[in-house]
């Protein structure tokens, strides 16, 4: 049987004092001991009684209290409200005037985010890592259908959480009727917010007008809605589970996603795949704007076309070709020429790697291995085999061109973007490297972004991962002198995909 710490839902209406007090404390175990805390305090019922809660749960942390002005209103009695507390309760008050700046979302979604970034601004100031905010259980409740009214996804449902990364909200399992009771009990003064009651606000349709009518169908909407928010955050936390398995198998070069049609395709088999493909391209989407891509948008990705391309918001352009379903911006990076060091690390910052030059004297670490390009024939150096958790290999490419061995006579080598016309010679004759790579089934985007090495005249010696000049590529079998290797910039830029 699955233990759970406390069950979905919020606590029942009719708490007091204890019970609140409790439920902070509770909370707030996750908060070391002795650290600075921001209290985001606007002066009305539910962020004072946090403060004073809070303040009292935990005497030994350092709260500073945080009061955004926000500047859509005469908000004079709510600052005095606040430095009222803050001197009660004997804490700093940092007071942030902010500017909001509607966008398409709306001056509600706009604001929140300017609260939210003065808040972050005043933890750095103060040296804290945690922020608490005053959301209860009614906030909750009214999160729920205001997604709900957008036809959110099961994500959407799950609403806030109550600690999440730098955020926590002590009061989340409790209703606001108790906390405002609480509030009048202790005879604490409180600003209010008019907008509360503004019909014109979105929320405060839900509060007034919707939740009401709620409650003659069902005894507690509360109650029931934010237990949704906690059924769906678990089931949530389940899809991920599940996908995170494909989603290790996302490549990553450079700002390019990419994932393998075939992998998709293992999704689809068995209940829930529809779920768990949605999962995986809304999470890859994610990495390209802050806000998570809308149903829509990701069924188009789902039904993209082999060898069609889509524009999606973000800005990110979506490819489907060569077995892959490939995600980048549309502005790609770019980079000059630049030569390859006779020795070292020659970085190429499109893609995010570095071409690694490697001899004699060089040093290698062990580790899984790629095939050996270099034939180890007595009395010439072998190139060590390549840690292949190192090597970055793109879309379509093969693990065993993922390094190749040099001659002594290759002459200067230069690292470029991969320029119209190039060819390159092959054992079965020369070729365009752009048909090379398009057979492989390389990603348009990639193909801009991933380097070409080539020799002082300009010829194409190697396409790292997919084509190496035949007569290089033989002459550094037999007597090796040097060894070229693509590695990461960093732990996170590449995934090997080994082809299988």
């Amino acid at each position: 049987m699955i233990a759970m710490e406390i069950p979905p839902g919020p606590l029942p209406a009719g708490q007091g004092r204890s019970a609140l007090l409790d439920e902070v404390a509770r909370v707030l175990r996750v908060v070391p001991a002795d650290v600075a805390v921001v209290l985001a305090c606007s002066g009305g019922p539910d962020s004072t009684a946090l403060a004073h809660l809070s303040a009292e749960a935990r005497p030994d942390l350092a709260l500073h209290l945080v009061h955004v002005r926000h500047g859509l209103r005469d908000d004079a009695a709510d600052l005095e409200v606040v430095t009222t507390h803050a001197r009660w309760l004997d804490l700093p008050l940092v007071v942030s005037d902010v500017e909001v700046e509607p966008d398409g979302r709306g001056l509600e979604a706009a604001a929140r985010d300017a609260r939210y970034a003065a808040l972050r601004d005043a933890a750095r100031t103060c040296g804290a890592t945690t922020i608490l905010v005053g959301h209860t259980a009614d906030d909750q409740a009214e999160t729920v259908l205001l997604r709900l009214a957008r036809g959110t996804g099961i994500d959407g449902l799950s609403a806030m959480e109550q600690v999440r990364d730098d955020l926590i909200r002590p009061l989340l399992r409790l209703r606001r009727a108790d906390v405002h009771r609480f509030v009048d009990l202790e005879g604490l003064p409180v600003a209010q917010d008019p907008t509360n009651h503004d019909p014109q606000v979105r929320r405060a349709i839900v509060r007034h007008e919707l939740l009401p009518v709620l409650a003659r169908v069902a005894p507690d909407p509360v109650g029931s809605l934010a237990r949704l928010a906690d059924l769906a955050r678990a089931d949530a936390a389940a899809l991920d589970a599940a996908a995170s398995g494909t989603l290790a198998e996302v490549v990553r070069v450079g700002p390019v996603r990419a994932i393998a049609d075939r992998r998709l395709d293992r999704l689809g088999e068995g209940l829930g795949a529809s779920a768990l493909a949605r999962r995986v391209v809304r999470q890859v989407l994610a990495e390209f704007g802050s806000e998570p891509p809308d149903a829509a948008t990701v069924s188009r990705v789902l039904a993209l076309p082999d060898g069609s391309a889509a524009s999606l918001p973000g800005p990110v352009e979506v490819t489907s070709a060569g077995g892959w379903r490939a995600f980048a911006p549309r502005r790609l990076p770019r980079s000059d020429a630049t030569e390859v060091g006779p020795a070292g690390r020659t970085t190429w910052s499109p893609a995010g790697l570095d071409i690694e030059r490697i001899g004699p004297d060089s040093s290698a670490g062990e580790g899984p291995r790629l095939l050996q390009t270099a034939l180890p024939l007595p009395g010439v150096w072998a190139p060590p085999p390549a840690d292949r958790h190192r090597v970055v290999q793109p879309p379509g490419a093969r693990p065993e061109w993922l390094v190749l061995a040099l001659p002594a006579d290759v002459g200067v080598l230069i690292l470029r973007h991969r320029a119209p016309g190039d060819r390159i010679r092959t054992a079965g004759g020369t070729r365009n490297l752009q048909d090379v790579l398009v057979d492989a089934g390389v990603p348009r985007a990639v193909r801009e972004i991933w380097p070409v090495v080539a020799g002082s005249d300009d010829r194409v010696v190697w396409s790292p991962g997919y084509a190496a000049d035949d007569e290089v590529l033989r002459a550094g079998r037999l007597t090796p002198v040097t060894q070229l290797r693509v590695v990461a910039s960093s732990p996170a830029v590449g995934h090997l995909d080994v082809v299988d």
